[in-house]
């Protein structure tokens, strides 16, 4: 029972640096891409806003990946790797069949939609990677 609740205990904590951690991670990137759709005048410039977002995102989620890879075994980065491509081929297939899936549907709001989804998608990845990587770290530091 005490080990239990000393396990309970200890991946509470875990959990709760994890997301303090990740707050910080998503804080910035989220809030640039937010004024920038704020400031946005119209569709296209929405869609522009949230393609640069998933730019920025993808750029974090590649920092990320690299920063997992430091120091790791070889049967670890072979398999990471692995997984990022079959996640790319996931990735690329699943917003094409958003994309067709939009396509049919009438009004310009789609095109926002669909360059939300692609943002969420890759934001999505790269914090399931700091994720991984600061797992271990039980100070909250995020490193």
């Amino acid at each position: 029972m005490r080990k239990n609740l000393s396990l309970l205990l200890l991946s509470t904590s875990c959990l709760s640096f994890s997301t303090f951690a990740t707050d910080n991670l998503t804080k910035k990137l989220d809030a640039q891409i937010e004024l920038c759709q704020k400031k946005a005048e119209n569709t296209l410039a929405t869609v522009e806003c949230n393609n640069q977002g998933q730019l920025a995102w993808d750029k974090r989620l590649n920092k990320e990946y690299q920063l997992l890879l430091a120091g790791q075994s070889d049967e670890f980065k072979a398999k990471l790797k692995a997984s990022q491509l079959a996640w790319i081929k996931y990735r690329d297939s699943y917003l094409q069949a958003m994309q067709s899936f939009y396509h049919q549907q009438d009004g310009t709001i789609w095109n926002i939609v669909m360059s939300d989804a692609a943002l969420r998608v890759t934001r999505d990845k790269a914090i399931e990677l700091y994720t991984l990587r600061t797992s271990t770290d039980l100070t909250g530091g995020g490193g």
